[in-house]
């Protein structure tokens, strides 16, 4: 199967923008269709090669990033995003393998990227954000998950040997494909809340765990909260009013224990040191001189007013892994991505504009200095590189998933459209940038996350996306 689709939205396509207020907060009535969670039509719901499909709509995932080995990609775990009480994770465990004949096609990736179901478990609000464990020299691997939607809950993952030992499982390829049998359940471990009345508490809308120090994890919370928790002793080290209106996301700085960033509702990026949390820093937030439409042209006086009067809300912040004083942001219904250097608050280094729809992810590469992926409404991935100015001269490239069109130029790198002039009044040749190449989903983009390193350089790198119930691997 060609993973190059139309730029068209199949039937049963389900807009997955969970962030903002009407969706965050549960709904008596999810209106979702009988007997189906997510109201997706099930006619069409056989996985092609690279591709896992849940049953339900999904957000959340992430993918392991301790070492694996062989043919190994790593555990990853997604979370279901239904309107209701009744939600649920899934662990599904992710190899390279051979692409099958049947599937292959000249001049595509000879690897694909396999699926199976190895573990979930019911969770009772929307999943905002999941994460594993970060790596750490004490050990060798983990089985410690944490997730926030109605509070922070951790889980384990039952032991490896358990697991393979079963030999269950639901993989995702239509070739040779076992038919589902029961899986493990994941074992709730604690459930953390910062509430007098747990069955009253303000929901979380995201989480970081400290890779520094990993016994630290930060959530966010629409009572304009964030909150540092220790996990040995599972209990709340912190809690600190972040901003004046709901916190969307919160995110630790690269290499630093103490220092976090944290957007919201109120269309300001701030940043957090715990040593001296009497002080914070406004990163960013919008004024109406550097506000501009969609084409680039300064906007009129009277929505410049409105807009300070009545910013957009940030929906989600990504702080770059090599870069500490670097992160991309992006507001509510828009498709612009800004790029904010924290040494020099008040306003953005770099837009981002790509994109034909509304953006809903952005991740920065782990591999790769100065590159982050971007998804929207538009149904594209898009691959930004910040170190070369590339607003000149665009070279063809796209992505492709294991099954399709890597290295065809079927998706051009500039397909959502070129840089527009910058909103700072920066040559448009140093603030601008263009995407260097594309990907086209078959659903809008709900979310995105980097594969880690794989043991064999071989298998090249990856990139996990997510629409509507799908997950798909494709191979930058």
């Amino acid at each position: 199967m060609n993973a190059a689709v139309p730029n068209v939205l199949r039937p049963g396509g389900s807009r997955n923008t969970p962030l903002g207020l009407a969706d965050i907060r549960p709904r008596a009535d999810s209106s979702l269709s009988d007997g189906f969670p997510g109201g997706y039509d099930q006619a069409n719901n056989q996985p092609s090669t690279s591709n896992y499909l849940a049953p339900w709509a999904l957000y959340a995932f992430d993918w392991c990033k301790w070492p694996s080995t062989g043919n190994g990609a790593g555990k990853l775990a997604i979370g279901s995003y239904l309107e209701d009480g009744h939600n649920f994770i899934q662990i599904l465990d992710t190899n390279i393998t051979a692409t099958p004949m049947e599937a292959y096609q000249p001049g595509t990736s000879k690897y694909s990227l396999d699926f199976t179901k190895v573990a979930e478990a019911t969770h009772t609000y929307p999943v905002t954000r999941l994460l594993w464990e970060p790596p750490s020299s004490q050990k060798q691997s983990t089985d410690l998950l944490a997730t926030s939607g109605d509070h922070l809950r951790l889980w384990s993952l039952p032991s490896e040997t358990a697991i393979a030992g079963t030999g269950t499982g639901t993989t995702s390829s239509t070739i040779g494909r076992r038919d589902a049998a029961p899986t493990t359940k994941l074992t709730p471990l604690a459930l953390l809340s910062n509430s007098k009345t747990p069955d009253h508490t303000a929901p979380l809308t995201s989480l970081d765990w400290n890779t520094v120090s990993p016994s630290l994890i930060i959530t966010s919370s629409i009572d304009t909260t964030c909150t540092i928790w220790d996990i040995p002793s599972l209990t709340a080290k912190t809690q600190l009013i972040a901003h004046d209106k709901e916190v969307y996301d919160v995110r630790f700085c690269a290499n630093s224990m103490d220092v976090f960033v944290s957007c919201g509702q109120d269309g300001s990026v701030r940043m957090f040191d715990l040593r001296s949390l009497e002080h914070s820093t406004i990163i960013y937030e919008p004024t109406g001189k550097d506000d501009r439409d969609a084409q680039g042209g300064r906007i009129s006086p009277t929505l410049a007013q409105q807009t300070m009067s009545h910013p957009p809300p940030l929906l989600r912040l990504a702080t770059s892994p090599h870069d500490a004083h670097l992160l991309a942001t992006f507001a509510q219904d828009s498709d612009v991505i800004r790029i904010l250097d924290v040494r020099q608050p008040g306003q953005a280094l770099l837009e981002l504009r790509g994109h034909g729809g509304s953006v809903n992810c952005v991740e920065w590469s782990p591999h790769r200095r100065g590159t982050l992926a971007s998804g929207a409404d538009d149904c594209q991935v898009l691959i930004w590189d910040l170190l070369n100015n590339n607003s000149s001269s665009l070279a063809g490239s796209s992505l492709g998933s294991g099954s399709g069109s890597s290295g065809s130029s079927g998706v051009g790198a500039g397909a959502g459209g070129g840089a527009a002039p910058p909103s700072n009044g920066a040559p448009p040749a140093e603030n601008a940038r263009a995407p260097v190449a594309a990907w086209q989903c078959d659903y809008e983009v709900g979310n995105l996350g980097w594969v880690p390193r794989l043991p064999n350089s071989d298998y090249g790198e990856w990139l996990g996306v997510s629409g509507g119930r799908g997950i798909w691997g494709v191979r930058f």
